[in-house]
């Protein structure tokens, strides 16, 4: 497989993933395209999640979440 104009850190990066995952560079490179091309589009995906409702927020916000953990953290 040869990919035109893919600059040598990158490439370099590729090899060493592939040899990390025992593969060679073309199975390596194949598998990564396969396992994106099988993910939704960034804005598909962005569509479906602003499609589902909300979450109910009748349970504590972040903050007071936190501070209570410090104080069921705190040794004294």
């Amino acid at each position: 497989m040869h990919i035109r104009d893919l600059d040598e850190p990158t490439h370099e990066e590729l090899v060493r993933r592939a040899e990390t995952a025992g593969m060679s560079l073309r199975a390596y490179v194949i598998d990564v395209l396969r396992r994106h091309a099988s993910l939704p589009a960034l804005n598909t995906w962005l569509d479906e999640v602003r499609a589902d409702p909300p979450l109910p927020s009748d349970g504590p916000d972040s903050v007071t979440l936190v501070a209570q953990g410090r104080r069921d953290s705190d040794p004294g």
